[in-house]
């Protein structure tokens, strides 16, 4: 930069008449200073805008990745879905043979409520006529002591 500053110096006294050289040099200093800054800050820019769109790009490659890996997350979903509702009817089918299970033992602890029923008639006849064959026996048992007594 000091090469341009001296060229620019040089010229600008050759083509203008210079009443102060010290001027001068501070006037070339200054110019090549704010040239230098422009340069750096249009290569800082250039360099900013670059890195900005290299993280633009590796955004844009991620959220694509993403919404891929969502796709097929959800793909996951749907697929676990259709085996629970595959569950979901086979434990209906199961729910539904249990049922008509229930219905047939509540058929047969109906007839077993009607033969125990009926054992409970049997039994109290049974019993009834049990009785009545003792007494019969005790009367006659009784009878026969008392005509041997008597007689």
């Amino acid at each position: 930069m000091e090469s341009l500053a001296e060229l620019l110096e040089q010229e600008l006294e050759g083509a203008v008449e210079v009443k102060d050289k010290q001027s001068l040099h501070r006037y070339i200093t200054l110019l090549t200073e704010n040239l230098v800054r422009q340069d750096r800050n249009e290569r800082e820019h250039t360099e900013f805008r670059e890195a900005i769109l290299r993280i633009d790009t590796r955004m844009e490659e991620g959220f694509r990745r993403m919404d891929e890996r969502f796709a097929a997350v959800d793909k996951q979903f749907e697929s676990v879905n259709k085996r629970f509702e595959d569950v979901n009817r086979h434990f209906d089918d199961v729910n539904k043979r249990f049922d008509d299970v229930n219905k047939r033992f509540d058929d047969v602890n109906k007839r077993f409520d009607d033969v125990n029923k009926r054992f409970e008639d049997v039994h109290k006849k049974f019993t009834m006529l049990f009785s009545f064959i003792t007494l019969g026996f005790v009367l006659m048992a009784t009878l026969m002591s008392i005509y041997q007594f008597l007689g």
